[in-house]
């Protein structure tokens, strides 16, 4: 499932909220005793003090070192500056939870759903047949909303009923009593029930579209991963308890009525002359999470894969164009993950679908993808090439989980990361591979690497594998740890081992558990295996503990060779913490200015430090860390060792991730007062010259944080002018007006640099972009799409109520939900109050879908009297909201935008007061995340301001 990036795809994405949507991505607790905040790893067993261990190595040639060491506590060297001891970080209490006996287990279930699309609610019959492993007389099973009319047992051929039906709600439990014993063997479960068809957007629930001449209807559609199968019917809602699906469907007999299978038969029924009964190949064995059906009315194109496999895309009536750029991308993926992991996909079909009102990004459901609108349409008129690069993400990620995920399953949610990690991860190789001028894995470094890092430098952090039990938990880790970090030691652990190992691992490990459970463990074996190297020894140190280290470097010339001296220590967003003990097993690259796009030699770091020696390195030749940015960890260079840097930052002999790698890493040691923010800043100067749209994301999401920062300060405008003076070259170069056959990355720089000056006044894109909207709302030139979002920003940020009514107008008269949602997520640009309300009002209003109501207000976060207003309407309607999105990752993106911008510890009092007095159990860890950024941005505002704004008024007077 896809939520981590909901709202990349937006080329005015940081005018929003950090990154935190799809995703927004799309966006944790346990029954166990452990917490991994607390994570400690077993001493060395010869207890040798290893706090003064270096390790010497002189490296002629490619150098990699396999190593067996045991991950061991180590004292940090005394270079930590921040003697306070790490903060106790105050966790909510577990709630009890207990996973499902394995005395009965499902082997097969023959389910029958008939939902009333008026009355909003379905009927359902169910077999399910059973191996009971020990005698009993109850039977267990996952059931919420649901209400059972009918329970018996088939027992030595006699049915026999349950005696009784015991809900328990807060466990989402059902006890099936029987009055006898059931012998160990084989069994069959009958059971009727019914159920309603939910607006919440899970579990079997209903969703509101218009038909072509303006008729409201609804359609029926499923979302069960995390725990919502069991909305749907009484089952063993688990991903270990696998079993077979035989699935019939009533529907009315106008309607398309959808499901993982290929249909079997279609018949009236013999009830009821406006039905039909729809009946579907039986599934493979499948966890239930997977299992999806989806009844209403659409429109459809298809092809067939080079490997013979039918692909369909369902979009709304009338718009069936808007599914052939995903079409094509579907046909040409499925063959590249064939031939990638040498397994054929297993169904006979793959239908991908666009839902009206859908909470993730996507969903793998096998044989039956279920997306948001923006995630899978695409207008050739309308659409911005930004979105047509995120359909081809999303796309790549949910099928690559038809055999990550869905063949191979993960055996707990502890193992999530296993699924979205990996698809996070190769979702790029199979865009890299189908659209190689989008030079994906630079936009990569941006999208999921430096997200990864921002959050796993919190205190609130957890590790890649946390335990987790109760459904409020799981949900919580679908979030950037599992997606970002997830993909990010993925992609590291690739470049490490390469990728023909790589590959065969994956084959291996593919093959071996095939419609089985996995644990992390087997796929570190897989691919140890395959590579010849200890990568569970070298890996755990990433996935079992929280974190990531932050690399010191420093140089010294010794004759014609180039001495590097590396030492580690964990990475934290408020600066080092003495007592710190954690260790990584690092792989490190080191390139030079002789060739900097590949490794001069790659060593890995097991110890505090170690010393490398670089021969035949002149002394004017500069050395740098992590070529490609690749390795998950961040690097603070010598000032000697940086200096050098600059001049390849200046003439772009540096390679952008490269380029971009130096300045994140900077922005990150600036904010936990490891570098000062002058430095930074002057550093960006560097940047002037800078030409990468990937490059100049990454330095104008720095730029935008930092601008945030100074909202509430006299001198924030001085910003202003620094960014519209820093931007200034590539304004000259971009323009408004597109080169014949531009490249997609030039598009889309474009729109990034005029969306960053219009929001910071520059007076000529200002005029250019109240001009051009004034020919669009009229209908008489319209706006390229790639422009609209910066344009519509500009306007709203710069214009009066009457720009505000034009943008309104503009919503209704749309009927593509891209610009819909273009709109609604730069409505909040306006800085009048009145106005303002007006944005608040409408996120909640009926045009406005409640998937999408949580962007709208994040839109209006862009500002200090917008933040401030968002969180009072929060706290004002928060019995509302929280009702809407209980239970789902929606809420936890509600705290991030509602607080996220604060900075005083006022502030942070003020916010934790409130989720006190209304708690949130399923954004219990957001809501800490929240308040840490809080205080670190006060920290951090109280730390530099006095220099940032003396040397910003002395760039205003050069």
């Amino acid at each position: 499932m896809l939520t981590r990036r909901l709202s990349v795809f937006s080329a005015f994405r940081p005018i929003l909220f950090g990154r935190v949507n799809k995703f927004t991505c799309k966006v944790s607790h346990c029954r166990f005793a452990a917490n991994l905040r607390c994570f400690t790893v077993p001493e060395e067993p010869s207890g040798r003090d290893t706090s003064k261990l270096s390790v010497s190595i002189t490296v002629r040639h490619l150098l990699l070192i396999p190593s067996y060491r045991v991950l061991h506590n180590v004292r940090p060297h005394s270079h930590s500056h921040n003697t306070a001891a790490a903060p106790t970080i105050r966790m909510p209490e577990k709630k009890p939870f207990e996973r499902l006996p394995k005395s009965v287990i499902p082997i097969n279930y023959t389910l029958q759903l008939h939902p009333d699309l008026h009355k909003f609610t379905f009927s359902g019959k169910e077999q399910v047949e059973l191996q009971v492993k020990s005698p009993t007389r109850e039977v267990v099973l996952n059931s919420v909303d649901i209400k059972i009319s009918k329970a018996a047992l088939s027992i030595e051929g006699k049915d026999v009923e349950a005696s009784e039906i015991k809900y328990i709600p807060e466990e989402e439990k059902v006890v099936l009593l029987f009055p006898q014993e059931i012998a160990a063997g084989n069994s069959q479960l009958n059971l009727e029930f019914t159920g309603e068809l939910n607006d919440k957007m899970k579990g079997f629930y209903r969703s509101k579209y218009a038909t072509p001449d303006g008729e409201e209807r609804h359609c029926a559609v499923t979302q069960f991963e995390a725990t919502d199968a069991r909305r749907a019917f009484p089952c063993w809602d688990e991903p270990a308890l696998k079993a077979t699906f035989d699935i019939t469907l009533v529907v009315p007999k106008e309607k398309t009525a959808l499901s993982n299978m290929n249909v079997i038969s279609e018949e009236p029924d013999a009830s009821d002359g406006s039905l039909k009964v729809v009946r579907y190949a039986q599934t493979p064995i499948m966890s239930t999470y997977l299992l999806a059906f989806v009844v209403g009315d659409f429109d459809h194109v298809e092809g067939t894969s080079d490997d013979g496999v039918l692909v369909r895309v369902y979009t709304p009536l009338e718009k069936k164009e808007q599914g052939e750029f995903a079409l094509e991308v579907a046909k040409r993926t499925l063959p590249f993950y064939k031939n990638y992991f040498d397994v054929a996909y297993p169904l006979p079909k793959i239908d991908l679908i666009a839902i009206p009102d859908f909470a993730a990004g996507a969903m793998e459901n096998w044989g039956l993808v279920t997306y948001r609108e923006t995630a899978l349409l695409v207008d050739p008129q309308n659409s911005s090439a930004a979105a047509k690069q995120w359909v081809a993400l999303v796309v790549g990620h949910e099928l690559a989980h038809q055999w990550f995920g869905n063949l191979v399953t993960m055996e707990w949610w502890t193992h999530l990361w296993l699924n979205e990690g990996f698809a996070s991860w190769i979702e790029y190789l199979c865009v890299d591979n189908c659209f190689p001028d989008y030079d994906i894995w630079t936009q990569f470094a941006t999208q999921d690497y430096t997200r990864a890092l921002v959050q796993d430098a919190l205190q609130n952090s957890h590790p890649i594998e946390v335990p987790v039990g109760h459904p409020d938990e799981i949900d919580e880790i679908f979030d950037m740890i599992s997606y970002c970090k997830g993909s990010s030691v993925i992609r590291m652990l690739h470049d490490f081992i390469g990728d023909k190992a790589f590959r065969k691992g994956m084959n291996a490990y593919l093959n071996k558990h095939k419609y089985k459970n996995t644990f992390t463990e087997d796929l570190w074996a897989a691919l140890g295996e395959a590579s010849g190297r200890p990568i569970e020894t070298i890996m755990s140190s990433w996935t079992k503990q929280m974190g990531f280290p932050v690399l010191t470097v420093s140089s010294e010339q010794q004759g014609s060779s180039r001495v590097v001296k590396i030492s580690q220590a964990k990475f934290n967003a408020n600066g080092p913490l003495e007592g710190e003990t954690s260790l990584w097993m690092v792989p490190v690259s080191i390139a030079t200015s002789a060739n900097p796009s590949e490794a001069a030699t790659k060593v890995v770091l097991e110890e505090r430090s170690m010393t490398v020696t670089l021969e035949n390195v002149q002394p004017d030749q500069w050395v740098k860390l992590n070529p490609g940015t690749i390795g998950f960890y961040r690097t603070n260079y010598s000032p000697e060792m940086l200096e050098s840097l600059l001049p390849g930052i200046r003439d772009q002999s540096l390679p952008a991730r490269d380029r971009l790698g130096i300045i994140t890493d900077l922005f990150a040691l600036a904010k936990s007062g490891q570098a000062t923010t002058v430095e930074v800043l002057k550093v960006i100067e560097a940047y002037e010259n800078e030409t990468n749209y990937t490059v100049w994301t990454e330095i104008t999401n720095n730029l935008e944080t930092l601008s945030s920062l100074l909202s509430s300060t006299s001198y924030g405008d001085l910003l202003k002018e620094f960014i519209k003076k820093l931007c200034s070259k590539v304004y000259s170069k971009v323009g408004w007006t597109a080169a014949e056959k531009e490249g997609h990355l030039d598009t889309m720089l474009r729109a990034l640099v005029l969306r960053v000056l219009g929001k910071n006044g520059h007076e000529a894109v200002v005029k250019e972009a109240h001009q051009r909207f004034k020919g669009h709302a009229a209908g008489s030139e319209q706006i390229p799409a790639d422009l609209r979002a910066a344009v519509y920003a500009t306007v709203l940020r710069h214009g009066d109520e009457a720009k505000f009514e034009e943008m309104l107008k503009l919503f209704k008269l749309q009927n593509l939900h891209e610009e819909k949602e273009r709109i609604m997520r730069t409505l909040g640009n306006v800085r009048d109050e009145k106005l303002i309300k007006r944005v608040l009002e409408f996120s909640i209003c009926d045009e406005v879908r409640s998937q999408d109501s949580v962007f709208v207000l994040g839109g209006a976060c862009s500002s200090r009297l917008g933040q401030e207003m968002v969180w009072k309407f929060t706290r004002d309607n928060w019995s509302m909201l929280n009702e809407r999105y209980s239970g789902g990752f929606l809420l936890s993106r509600l705290v991030s935008v509602s607080t996220g911008n604060f900075s005083s510890e006022e502030m942070a009092s003020e916010v934790e007061a409130f989720f006190k007095s209304n708690p949130a159990p399923a954004a219990n860890r957001t809501i800490q995340q929240s308040l840490e950024n809080i205080r670190l941005r006060a920290a951090w505002l109280k730390r530099d301001s006095a220099e940032i704004e003396a040397w910003l008024k002395s760039k205003a007077q050069s």
